[in-house]
Order: structure tokens, then C-alpha cells, then sequence
């Protein structure tokens, strides 16, 4: 018998499977995170909404539909992989829940997590989330480790926390993740940075895209019982990871260039304040 292929509007509405150890995570992260903006005077709402999307994100990522249908449609799969690589990723770093964390807590206990926090440094340079984030994208989407994943949950498993941790991790230049970094992308330097991030997610796009048979083998026949062609999946799929993958790089990239550049622009005019105070002229 065959069955109708559900749409994604109906994956992330419904066919919801609970998780109970994701929502007691899901739940205390937001808990925490709701404290420690109680001790901090005027913590922006923004940021706030911002983390607790991240975390509806994750939510709907791996216990909607899309999870449920992972294993059936390559399309349902790649949205999951781009809302667990950047939207998920950049909403979380958005909400700067290290900043927060360091702020709620009382001085004398700061030093511990800032020392911690110093230690990982190195391994959040750009060059390097660049080469965790070209791996993971790549290295998971090779049809020996993909079919792998679909045959093994645990693997899938990890699969998705690595796909959160490359994003988080590549994000964490962008958004400003560190709040004790000493040297920040500049406006070019964020979008020079976007710009060297997004290939291996066109590469992946373009490849499944332009196939003209099936890719990853354990598809066609989910596929056929839903009434479609595997292989029209498949570019669809490779359509998503392509040109929505691309569109959200480009979003994340633009906003946080432009962010900088007018952080700059407020310092520059703050130092010209200053200088002026200093000579006894008056402010204009």
C-alpha cells in the first residue's frame, strides 16, 4: 500500500515522538538561563528570546516529524541537518549564555569559568571552527557514514550533536560568543568569514542536487512507499541544503557584519567624545 508523502509544514506540526531526557535538558537549560537573567540588571529580552528559540529549535529538530521521517525522505533529513547545523546554533549563541552565566555569577566566583573559558580559546579561532565545520559537513554526508548513521541510532545520535557543536563552534566567531576574546571579526573580516563557511554545504547541495540516481541507497525504497521518486527526493534535498543552507549563512553573516561595523562606529564616536572632553572644547 502506498502512502502519501507528508509535508513539511505537517512534520514540524505534528508526528511529535517525546524524548524525556531532551526536554529535562531543554527545560533546565531554560530554567538556568531564566535565573541567571533575573540577577543580571536589564538583561535584553531580545537575548532571552533569542536562546529560548534556539532551544525550540532543537526541540522541533529531534522530536517532530522531521526526526520521525529522517530515515524515510533525504529532504525531511536535510532540513533536520540545517536547523541542527545553523538556526538552532546561532539562536543559542545569540542569547550569549556564557556572558550571562559570568554576569549572574557572584564576583568571587567568576575566575574558575573565566580561566576554563580562556582554555578553549585556541580552538574557536577561525581557521579552526572553519576546518571542524568543512569536516563534519562533508566527512557525515559520505555515502559509507551516512548509511551507516541510518542503520545505527546511536550514530545518529552523535551525528546530531555533531552537527550542533560544528555550528556552535563556527558560529562562536560571528556572534561574539567570548566575552572575554581579546580580538573580534571586523565587519569584511565576518563576511570574508561567512563567505569561506558556506562551500562545503553548496558542494553537498550542488552534488545530491545534479545526481541523476539515487545517492544514499536506503532511501528508494521509503520513497516508493510514500508514492515518490527517491531521486526527485534526493534533489529537493540537495536544493535545501544548497540554496537554504546558503540563505541562512548569508543571513547570520549579514547581520552579525553589520552589528559590527556599528559597535564600531558608536567606539569611534565615543573616543572622538572623549578626546574633545579632554582638549576643553565643547561637544557639538
Amino acid at each position: 500500500m502506498i502512502a502519501a508523502a507528508p509535508s513539511l509544514l505537517s512534520l514540524t506540526a505534528g508526528h511529535w515522538q517525546r524524548a524525556d531526557g531532551l526536554d529535562i535538558a531543554a527545560g533546565a537549560a531554560l530554567a538556568l538561563y531564566a535565573w541567571a537573567a533575573l540577577r543580571v540588571r536589564a538583561w535584553p529580552l531580545r537575548r532571552g528570546a533569542c536562546f529560548a528559540a534556539g532551544v525550540a529549535t532543537l526541540l522541533v529538530a529531534t522530536q517532530s516529524g522531521l526526526d520521525s521521517y529522517d530515515d524515510r525522505l533525504l529532504s525531511v533529513h536535510m532540513v533536520q541537518h540545517l536547523l541542527l547545523l545553523t538556526l538552532a546554533p546561532a539562536l543559542l549563541l545569540a542569547g550569549h549564555p556564557l556572558t550571562l552565566a559570568l554576569r549572574a555569577l557572584p564576583p568571587r566566583y567568576r575566575r574558575g569559568p573565566a580561566r576554563m573559558l580562556a582554555r578553549t580559546r585556541p580552538f574557536a579561532r577561525p581557521w579552526v571552527a572553519l576546518a571542524v565545520f568543512w569536516a563534519v559537513v562533508l566527512g557525515t554526508h559520505l555515502r559509507g557514514f551516512y548509511g551507516a548513521t541510518l542503520a545505527h541510532p546511536p550514530l545518529h545520535d552523535a551525528e546530531h550533536l555533531a552537527y550542533l557543536l560544528a555550528g556552535l563552534v563556527l558560529f562562536a566567531p560571528l556572534l561574539d560568543a567570548d566575552p572575554g576574546a581579546r580580538r573580534r571579526l571586523d565587519g569584511l573580516g565576518r563576511l570574508v568569514y561567512v563567505i569561506a563557511a558556506s562551500p562545503p554545504m553548496a558542494l553537498v547541495g550542488a552534488y545530491l542536487n545534479r545526481a541523476t540516481s539515487v545517492v544514499y541507497p536506503s532511501y528508494a525504497a521509503p520513497a516508493h512507499v510514500l508514492g515518490i521518486s527517491a531521486v526527485l527526493d534526493e534533489r529537493h534535498a540537495g536544493a535545501i541544503m544548497w540554496v537554504g543552507g546558503g540563505l541562512l549563512m548569508i543571513a547570520v553573516g549579514l547581520w552579525s557584519a553589520l552589528a559590527a561595523m556599528v559597535r564600531e562606529e558608536h567606539r569611534l564616536a565615543a573616543r572622538e567624545q572623549r578626546t574633545l572632553a579632554s582638549a576643553g572644547r565643547p561637544r557639538p
